[in-house]
C-alpha cells in the first residue's frame, strides 16, 4: 500500500531535489556554501512583467483563501553586553532567557523564532525559550529581515559593498537551506503566509515569491515608501511611511485604491516614521531614529481598514504618547488631538502597538505595558540589566486590567512634562505647548504662564506659548494673577509675565478687572514694545477713569519719541482710549497732538485717522 505524502511532504521533497542540483553549482560558481537550490534571473526585474489588471495577485489571494499568518510569540528581546548576548522575556508568562552570541545588527523577531547575524553565521531561537533552533554559515551577509509562518523562514541578506544587491533565503525548520535566491535589487523585509513569501523591492514593488520553484506568480505594486512586510492579528501588511493592507482592494493599489493608512508626520517632533528603511541592518546599538518612532497596530483583516482602537503612538527619547486617529488614517498635514503622554525615566528603545495597548521597552530594560486610550500603566516588567537596543513584538497578548492608579487627566501628564526643563526634550516642546493650548483647564493656563516666564526656553517655544496665552478663552483669574507680577530682580522675577499675550486674552474676556493691572505694566519700562502695543490696545476697550492719567503720561512721553512701529501703534492706541474714556477734554488733548509738528508724523496719521473715525 503506497503510503500517503502530504503537500508540505511534497514540498520537502522537491525543495531537496533543488537542493542535491544545485549544491554541485554553487561549489563551482564558489557561492557561500548554503547548500541550497540557487535561482537568478529576473524575478526582481521592473521590465520583466506587464500589467494582468490584478488577476495574478487575485489568484493568489484565492489559492490563500482561508489561510491566516499563526499568532506571533509576544516578547521583549534586548541586546545587552558588548553585542554579544540577547536577552528575552516572554510577556504572557515565562522565565528570561539568555542567549550568548557575537552580533553584527540587531535582532529580528519573525512569527515564533528570533533571528539573529554575527560570527559569520545566522542563527533561529525559540521565542519564548531561548532556545537554538539552527544556525546557517552566510559568510558574514548582514541580515536585512526574516518571515516566518511555522514552517519555512525567509531571510533577506545584504550582499554587495554597499548592500546594494540581495539573497534571499528560504530555511526549513531544520535549518535546511531549501531556496537561495540572488539578485541585484536591494530587497526589503519580508512576510511569509501559506508557504509564499511577500518580498518589499525597490522602494515600492512586493513580489510574490514560490520558495517551490523560485519563480513569481504575482507582483504588488504600491505607490508609497515600502521596505517591509509583516504579519499581526492574522493580516497581512506592507508599508514604511504608512500601511498597506492585503485584501481584495490590493491589486488596485498602483492606481492608489488600496487599503491604506497614512500616519501624520508634520508636526510630531524628530519627523518620525513608523518603520526606518530596512536597506541597512538595524545596529547593535540604538540610535536616535529608534528612539524617535511611530507605532500602529491596523484593525482586524475584515472589515474597513483603520487604526486599532483609534489610537496611534508616538516616542520622542523619554515621552511616549498616544494620539486620537481619524477613520482611514489622517492626510500626512494634520496632526489630531493627543490623547494622553507619559514620561518615561528613560530613552525608550522600542515598542509595539497591541489590541488596544502599547508595550514598550527603555535603556534600563524596563518593560512598561500602556493601555492605549488613555496612557494607564497596566504593567510593569523588567529585563533585570541595560540594553543597547530592543525589539517588540506583542499579537494576541493581552495585558492585564486592574494594579495600578489610572492615569492623571491629559492637562496634568503634558503640564508634567513640560514643566521637567529637559534639554533632551526641548524638541518636543512646541508640541507640548501646542496640546495645552488645545486645553480648557486652569492646568493648562499655569503651565503656558509658568513656561512663558522661564529664561531659558527657546525662542520658538515663548513665540508658541505667547501665542497660546493669547488664544485663551478660559482661565481669566489666573491671568490676572499673572499680571500681578513685574519684573524684580530683587524677588528672584528675571522674566516679568507674558503681559501682551494676556492683555490680548483678557481683552476677549471683556474683564475690565484687568485694566489697572494693565495700565501699570503700560508704564513699567521692563515690558517690551510689542507687549506694551497689545497693552494699549486691550486699554482701549477696558480703561475707565481710574486709567486714564497711566493713558495720558504714557501718551505724552512717547507722542513725539516713538522709535518702534509697535510703540507708535501703543502710542495711537493711548489716543483711542484717551478719547474713548476722556470724554471732551480727552478728545481736545488728542486733536491738539494730532496737528502738533512735534509729534512724530507716524503718530500724526494714526491720530488723525482715529479721530476722523471717532468723529463718525
Amino acid at each position: 500500500m503506497r503510503r500517503r505524502v502530504s503537500g508540505r511532504g511534497r514540498l520537502r521533497r522537491r525543495w531537496a531535489r533543488g537542493a542535491a542540483l544545485a549544491a554541485v553549482a554553487l561549489a563551482l560558481l564558489g557561492a557561500p556554501a548554503c547548500g541550497s537550490g540557487q535561482t537568478r534571473g529576473n524575478l526582481f526585474s521592473t521590465g520583466s512583467r506587464r500589467d494582468d489588471g490584478g488577476s495574478a495577485i487575485a489568484a493568489v489571494r484565492a489559492r490563500l483563501r482561508g489561510t491566516r499568518p499563526p499568532p506571533g510569540a509576544d516578547v521583549v528581546v534586548g541586546v545587552a553586553g558588548n553585542a554579544d548576548k540577547l536577552v528575552g522575556l516572554p510577556l504572557a508568562g515565562g522565565w528570561k532567557w539568555t542567549f550568548a552570541h557575537p552580533l553584527d545588527s540587531r535582532p529580528i523577531v519573525a512569527g515564533g523564532l528570533v533571528l539573529g547575524a554575527g560570527g559569520r553565521e545566522v542563527f533561529a531561537l525559540d521565542a519564548i525559550t531561548g532556545q537554538k533552533i539552527w544556525a546557517r554559515d552566510t559568510g558574514g551577509l548582514p541580515l536585512r529581515g526574516a518571515g516566518d509562518d511555522g514552517n519555512v523562514t525567509v531571510l533577506s541578506l545584504a550582499r554587495g559593498a554597499h548592500g546594494e544587491s540581495s539573497t534571499l533565503l528560504a530555511i526549513d525548520r531544520f535549518g535546511g537551506v531549501e531556496r537561495q535566491l540572488e539578485t541585484d535589487e536591494e530587497l526589503g523585509a519580508p512576510a511569509v503566509v501559506g508557504g509564499y513569501a511577500f518580498v518589499p523591492w525597490a522602494g515600492q514593488y512586493v513580489s510574490v515569491i514560490d520558495p517551490i520553484g523560485g519563480d513569481e506568480p504575482a507582483r504588488i505594486v504600491l505607490r508609497e515608501q515600502t521596505s517591509r512586510a509583516w504579519t499581526v492579528g492574522g493580516g497581512l501588511y506592507f508599508g514604511e511611511l504608512g500601511i498597506f493592507r492585503f485584501d481584495e482592494r490590493i491589486a488596485a493599489a498602483a492606481a492608489g485604491r488600496g487599503s491604506h493608512l497614512a500616519l501624520p508626520r508634520r508636526g510630531l517632533p524628530g519627523d518620525p516614521v513608523l518603520f526606518p528603511s530596512s536597506a541597512a541592518p538595524g545596529a547593535t546599538t540604538a540610535s536616535a531614529r529608534d528612539r524617535v518612532r511611530l507605532y500602529a497596530r491596523p484593525s482586524t483583516p475584515e472589515g474597513p481598514l483603520a487604526f486599532d482602537g483609534d489610537r496611534f503612538y508616538a516616542t520622542y527619547f523619554r515621552l511616549v504618547m498616544g494620539f486620537h486617529a481619524n477613520p482611514g488614517g489622517g492626510d500626512g498635514d494634520r496632526l489630531p488631538p493627543m490623547a494622553w503622554l507619559y514620561a518615561n525615566a528613560h530613552d525608550v528603545l522600542g515598542a509595539s502597538a497591541g489590541a488596544g495597548e502599547l508595550v514598550i521597552c527603555d535603556e534600563q530594560g524596563r518593560i512598561l505595558v500602556f493601555d492605549g486610550r488613555n496612557g494607564t500603566l497596566v504593567a510593569e516588567r523588567d529585563l533585570d540589566e541595560a540594553l543597547a537596543s530592543c525589539v517588540v513584538q506583542i499579537d494576541g497578548f493581552r495585558a492585564p486590567t486592574n494594579g495600578f492608579p489610572e492615569a492623571p487627566p491629559l492637562a496634568e501628564q503634558v503640564a508634567d512634562a513640560l514643566a521637567r526643563k529637559d534639554r533632551e526634550l526641548a524638541g518636543a516642546d512646541v508640541l507640548l505647548v501646542r496640546e495645552l493650548a488645545r486645553l480648557d483647564d486652569d492646568v493648562a493656563t499655569t503651565a503656558l504662564i509658568d513656561r512663558a516666564m522661564d529664561s531659558g526656553a527657546p525662542p520658538e517655544v515663548q513665540r508658541e506659548v505667547r501665542a497660546a496665552i493669547a488664544s485663551r478663552r478660559t482661565g481669566g483669574p489666573l491671568l490676572l494673577a499673572a499680571l500681578a507680577a513685574h519684573y524684580d530682580y530683587l524677588r528672584d522675577i528675571d522674566v516679568p509675565p507674558p503681559v501682551g499675550p494676556i492683555a490680548r486674552a483678557l481683552a476677549s474676556l471683556h474683564e475690565r478687572a484687568a485694566a489697572p493691572l494693565l495700565a501699570a505694566h503700560l508704564l513699567d519700562p521692563a515690558s517690551a514694545d510689542d507687549d506694551v502695543r497689545d497693552v494699549a490696545t486691550a486699554l482701549v476697550d477696558l480703561a475707565g477713569a481710574p486709567e486714564l492719567p497711566a493713558l495720558k503720561q504714557f501718551f505724552a512721553l512717547h507722542r513725539a519719541s516713538a522709535e518702534s512701529d509697535a510703540i507708535v501703534a501703543a502710542v495711537v492706541a493711548a489716543g483711542a482710549g484717551i478719547v474713548r474714556a476722556g470724554g471732551r477734554e480727552g478728545r481736545a488733548m488728542i486733536e491738539w497732538a494730532a496737528h502738533d509738528p512735534l509729534t512724530r508724523a507716524e503718530v500724526r496719521d494714526g491720530l488723525a485717522a482715529l479721530l476722523t473715525t471717532a468723529g463718525e
